[in-house]
């Protein structure tokens, strides 16, 4: 599968550049694959903490 990134070289390289924040530019840096990942993981593990906390 092809990213996004090898579509239009420019946009997302061009975004990450002196944004200020470490942790921003590391995220920018990210394929929209690895982001998706990351983000799907989170959810699911908020929602995981939710359960045991009984709120979900």
């Amino acid at each position: 599968m092809v990213s996004d990134a090898a579509d239009r070289p420019g946009d997302r390289a061009d975004a990450a550049d002196g944004t200020g924040s470490p942790l921003v530019d590391r995220w920018l840096a990210l394929d929209r694959g690895w982001q998706a990942l990351a983000l799907g993981l989170a959810v699911v593990a908020a929602h995981a903490a939710g359960q045991v906390a009984g709120v979900f």
